[in-house]
Parts: C-alpha cells; sequence; structure tokens
C-alpha cells in the first residue's frame, strides 16, 4: 500500500493514536531502508560530491514537532555526507513570520527550503520569493505517488511554488461525557447547522442569574477569520474568487452565513474569547462542549489530561449547501535565491518519502479548504475578521458588515493597482 495515497484514515484513530505517538518517537529505519523509501541510494544522488550546506526553515508547532524535523534532517546528512543542514526554528504565528523572512530578503539571507504556510503561496509567490518546482517535478518518477491536493496547492499562476506535505485541518472536537449528561447520543456528533445549534443550546449551563458556566460550543469574538470562513463557505459563499483574483464578501449567501452565526451566539450558547490565543479556548479548560481545534492542540490536550482520552469526540465536517471545514496546509518551497536549488530538491524528495510521510501524516481532510492564494491575502483577512467583529458584537447587521468589508477592501486594492 502506497501510504501517499492513503485518503481515509479513521479521524478518531488518528486524533488520539497517532498525534500521540509524536513525530520524533518513531524508531529511525536504517540507512539503507530510508534510502530505498527516498528514492536515494548514494550521495552522488544530489549532483555533487562538494560540501554543500543547506538552510531549512520551519514554524515550530510543539516539542514533536520541532524534533521530528531535526532529526529527519540528520537522516538525510547521513545519506548525503557531503550536505549539511541548518535547521532554524521559526515562531508559529504567519505575521512573525512574514517579519522574519522581510529581514531576510532584505540581507540576502532568505532559507533555501523553508516549510511554508499555505497563505505563503499568494503573499510570497507574487514577489518571487520561492523557485518554480515544475522542471524537477517532471523528472521525478515519484511524482505519480503525491496526491492531487498536495500539488494542486502550491500552484500559483500556473506554476508550481510549492509541494504540500501536511494538511492543518480545524476539527470539531467534542466531549462525549458532556454529551450524556445533556440526553445526547454520544457517538452522534452535530452533522449540519440545525444539530449544532440544537445541540448547543442543549450543552449549555448557565446560573441562577443566566450567565454561562460552561459553554454548549465556543463562538470567538475576536480574531475569528478562520472561524468563520468555513461557515460562509457551507453556505455557498465564495468570499474570494481566486479566478479573477477579487473579493465577493457581501455575497448574500455569505451574509446569510454569518447571520447564523449572529443568532447562535446571541442565544447566549458561548464564552468569549479570542480565536488566536488557543490556551484561552473555553474547551481547553473544560468549560465547553464543543470547539474547533487544531491536531496540534487535540494532541497538546490529550497528552496534559490523559484521562480525556477515552472522553473526546471528532464531528464530521459539517454541511449546509456543500461540507467545508477549514483545512491549512504546509508545502515545501525552494527560495529564488538559493544557490543550491538541486540539492534543496533532493531533501524535498527524502521528505515525501513514503518513510518520512508515515512518520508525518496524521489525517487528511478531503472536503478541507485553506486560505486563499492572492497576493493580498493579508487585506483579505483584515476585512473578514472586521466583518464578523462587527456583526458578532452587534455593531453592524451581517449585511451591512459584509457590505461595508466588500467596499473597502475594493478600495484598498483599486489603490494598490495605481
Amino acid at each position: 500500500m502506497n501510504v501517499k495515497k492513503v485518503t481515509a484514515l479513521s479521524l478518531s484513530t488518528v486524533i488520539v493514536g497517532g498525534l500521540l505517538a509524536g513525530c520524533g518517537t518513531s524508531d529511525k529505519p536504517a540507512a539503507k531502508e530510508t534510502a530505498k523509501a527516498a528514492g536515494t541510494t548514494t550521495p552522488k544522488d544530489t549532483g555533487s560530491k562538494e560540501p554543500v550546506k543547506l538552510t531549512f526553515w520551519f514554524p515550530g508547532a510543539d516539542k514533536a514537532n520541532d524534533e521530528y524535523f531535526n532529526n529527519a534532517a540528520k537522516e538525510f546528512e547521513k545519506l548525503h555526507p557531503n550536505v549539511t543542514i541548518e535547521t532554524t526554528v521559526l515562531p508559529s504565528a504567519a505575521e512573525d513570520i512574514d517579519t522574519k523572512l522581510n529581514s531576510a530578503k532584505l540581507s540576502g539571507t532568505m532559507p533555501d527550503i523553508f516549510s511554508a504556510y499555505l497563505a505563503f503561496m499568494g503573499s510570497r509567490g507574487a514577489k518571487g520569493d520561492f523557485a518554480p518546482l515544475d522542471a524537477y517535478m517532471d523528472k521525478w518518477d515519484q511524482k505519480a505517488d503525491i496526491m492531487d491536493s498536495a500539488l494542486n496547492a502550491g500552484k500559483y499562476q500556473n506554476k508550481t511554488l510549492g509541494l504540500g506535505f501536511f494538511p492543518a485541518p480545524e476539527i470539531l472536537t467534542y466531549r462525549k461525557d458532556y454529551f450524556q449528561e445533556a440526553g445526547l447520543d454520544p457517538n452522534k456528533p452535530p452533522a449540519n447547522w440545525d444539530e449544532l445549534a440544537s445541540y448547543a443550546e442543549k450543552l449549555t449551563k448557565r446560573d441562577a442569574n443566566g450567565n454561562v458556566t460552561r459553554a454548549g460550543f465556543d463562538i470567538p469574538l475576536t480574531s475569528a477569520d478562520v472561524f468563520v470562513e468555513p461557515f460562509l463557505r457551507q453556505n455557498g459563499a465564495k468570499l474570494i474568487d481566486e479566478g479573477q483574483s477579487v473579493p465577493v464578501l457581501n455575497d448574500p449567501k455569505a451574509v446569510e452565513g454569518l447571520k447564523y452565526l449572529v443568532d447562535l451566539n446571541n442565544k447566549k450558547v458561548s464564552i468569549p474569547y479570542n480565536y488566536q490565543k488557543k490556551d484561552e479556548i473555553p474547551f481547553v479548560s473544560g468549560k465547553s462542549a464543543m470547539s474547533f481545534l487544531q491536531t496540534s492542540g487535540i494532541s497538546n490536550l490529550i497528552k496534559n489530561n490523559p484521562d480525556l482520552k477515552d472522553k473526546l469526540g471528532f464531528a464530521p465536517v459539517l454541511q449546509k449547501e456543500t461540507k467545508v471545514g477549514f483545512n491549512g496546509y504546509r508545502l515545501f518551497t525552494i527560495g529564488s535565491t538559493s544557490k543550491h536549488k538541486d540539492e534543496s530538491f533532493e531533501f524535498i524528495k527524502f521528505m515525501m518519502s513514503n518513510e518520512q510521510v508515515w512518520k508525518r501524516y496524521k489525517d487528511y481532510v478531503n472536503n478541507g479548504k485553506g486560505k486563499p492564494v492572492v497576493p493580498w491575502l493579508a487585506l483579505y483577512n483584515k476585512y473578514i475578521i472586521q466583518s464578523y467583529e462587527e456583526a458578532i458584537s452587534k455593531k453592524k447587521t451581517p449585511e451591512q458588515a459584509l457590505k461595508d468589508a466588500q467596499d473597502s477592501l475594493q478600495n484598498e486594492l483599486k489603490n494598490i493597482a495605481k
């Protein structure tokens, strides 16, 4: 079985089993076996026997993640004695990484290999920061083994600038024990909007004054672009026409989706929090019954509270008009200024080998949708967040908030074009 073609792993098995294992805990195979899996056998495969130093930057996540990448680099060095890899662990926030990359570009120290968030493919791709990989991939005999989504995710203006290696979904996670308390079947999580709203009300606990003491469903108040986007898309909204590279935030379908979230929040089924501050999510402290969590957050939650292993459940992607969940991506890229592109692609091939994929993959969400691949993503994020916060706080109606966001974004894009 080719592990890279596996697209239907059991979600619950993956989360409570695979994530707990940690990337860096697997036994390392013998160098010969690893070389065979990677499609390399001798140092000459790098195309040079001269000493080569590669720089590899990747966003930090947790100890297991960081150890995995550092160990993988060492494994590659053993297979290619003429190559040394200098790894750098970056901050996890995209804004901080962007600042680091800007500084590196100015100083001429951009990395040879960079593990990029999907959001960078449009913004950085438009600036020419990544080298096209198409010529390398055309000669790669294992290209057919890679999932189409992994190949397509890294395309910008018909050029492959990144190779997707790790999906990063946000999963609707719930407490089975809280479901039982509320008289709900712990093995039947909500599958659509109506059920989500109904369950949220039944799961909410309040004190004598009506204050929420345990949320039915986590609804953030701020920094919630990743939270709100799937709901709008589930209702059929585009948000951005990526083909035309134009925003469509005020689509009636988007308005209806935002109104659903506002109405649900008005039922007082949640405890306010900032979506970007993952350690403050009510669910993490046991103060909520349902929440969207990242896979790394789930694994850390179980690691810190082993008793939760059998109490957590994982819902399928919610559906309204269609099924869409947020699924970011991590992609391997090569810096356009790299002097060692051949060796860099050899490292990427190694990282995409069956052995490394098996160590790394946790789950793949077929219905996932990540950030749009457009060069003005930062502006889009700014206005999708602004419209959500204005609507959820009742400063504006959902319709007015999205209309104003659309107008403001279009005006900024016109000024950029000038």
